[in-house]
């Protein structure tokens, strides 16, 4: 597997399934389901972190009056 400058060179010996003589695969270099072998066991990959965007504030062309409008336009009446 292609890496990085800086990073380690990941192998089918530091693989956590390797390690644990979990391996299924027959063929050289890690696969897909290759996981790094930690102290204290198996962790799940590292996934994207979920961003919520400011909502954008909407601006009406046109909106009903509120109470207190409509009692200001009716109170000539």
């Amino acid at each position: 597997m292609n890496t990085r400058a800086g990073t380690t060179k990941v192998s089918c010996e530091d693989c956590f399934f390797r390690q644990n003589l979990l391996c299924a695969v027959s063929s050289s270099g890690p696969c897909a389901t290759y996981r790094p072998n930690h102290p204290e066991g198996l962790r799940p990959p590292s996934q994207l972190q979920f961003v919520f965007r400011q909502e954008r504030r909407m601006q009406v062309a046109w909106a009903f009056p509120t109470a207190s409008e409509q009692v200001a336009l009716h109170a000539g009446v």
